[in-house]
């Protein structure tokens, strides 16, 4: 139960620092760049979590495997590649982190293309992520959020009312 905790808030985390940060007009360049750079940090706790079975899906690929794990794997790779890509051309158009660092990179309108790109496919690649995995995130949302309060609720059956009126006839 504890890493389906772990997992869906750090999936929801992520999910959600993916959506802020492809809003930089409202953030700004600076908290943009920076928010992005600690959201890597999540996409990469988020590999590691998950590497038994990029491992697992791996070695199966070829063989007889269950379509939409290659499916699945398939868009994860991609998903991977665009983040990998949207992290290179975000640094290399970077106005804050770079330069907090030292670092000054001439960004080019190319750059700035392949940015925009490339996040704008990545953003298709979380729709179809999220699409495939909705049955996890319905089931684990009503696991940890739903049925916890369901136990709370008391399970004592209401008496029908002529059982109650006997019952209290008799005790008169």
């Amino acid at each position: 139960m504890k890493s389906l905790k772990t997992n869906f808030w750090l999936d929801l985390f992520i999910f959600a620092g993916f959506l802020a940060a492809l809003q930089p007009r409202m953030t700004g360049i600076a908290i943009h760049e920076w928010f992005t750079l600690a959201a890597t940090a999540t996409l990469i706790i988020h590999v590691i979590l998950h590497w038994d079975w990029v491992v697992g899906i791996t070695k199966k690929f070829f063989s007889n495997l269950f379509h939409v794990s290659r499916l699945n794997y398939i868009v994860n790779f991609l998903l991977f590649l665009g983040f990998i890509t949207v992290i290179t051309s975000g640094l290399a158009i970077s106005r804050s982190v770079l330069p907090a660092f030292g670092l000054q990179i001439d960004a080019s309108r190319t750059w700035r293309g392949i940015h925009n790109l490339s996040a704008n496919l990545t953003l298709l690649l979380v729709a179809v992520h999220f699409a495939l995995h909705w049955s996890w995130v319905k089931n684990t949302f009503t696991r940890l959020f739903v049925k916890p309060f369901q136990r709370q609720a008391p399970h004592s059956q209401p008496q029908p009312a002529n059982a109650v009126s006997m019952k209290n006839a008799g005790t008169l």
